[in-house]
């Protein structure tokens, strides 16, 4: 089989089982009525907030060491579990499945940034 064959049948993320245990925590405490769009995406900005917050000031060297180290590393997990949290149940309330839409921004970027073009480069596709 080959790569292109894997990418056809086995998908990339599967956030569904996820979606449902979201939406159950949220019903069980009558919080659909406060997840709406705008309200899921203030909350996700929140906590990508909260996880920057954890790496501000912290040098390139001691970024890379961040989920290992002790004093970080709780905090590191917490945030990106809550970051993965909203993103999916925004996504769950919008309809929007996320495997084909990661899929699809894949195959953009792809074309966006290609290898030869693209190697090594930090640049934007549109600022070359």
């Amino acid at each position: 089989m080959s790569r292109n064959d894997i990418k056809k049948t086995i998908p990339l993320i599967d956030a569904s089982l996820l979606a449902v245990a979201l939406d159950k925590f949220a019903v069980d405490r009558n919080w659909t009525q406060f997840h709406s769009p705008k309200n899921l995406v203030m909350s996700l900005t929140g906590e990508v907030g909260e996880l920057s917050e954890v790496f501000q000031w912290m040098s390139e060297a001691d970024s890379h060491q961040a989920a290992t180290n002790p004093e970080t590393a709780q905090a590191v997990k917490d945030e990106i579990a809550d970051v993965l949290l909203y993103l999916v149940r925004l996504a769950d309330v919008l309809n929007v499945d996320l495997n084909e839409a990661v899929t699809d921004k894949l195959k953009t970027n792809e074309l966006k940034y290609p290898i030869e073009s693209s190697l090594g480069v930090s640049t934007k596709y549109n600022k070359k």
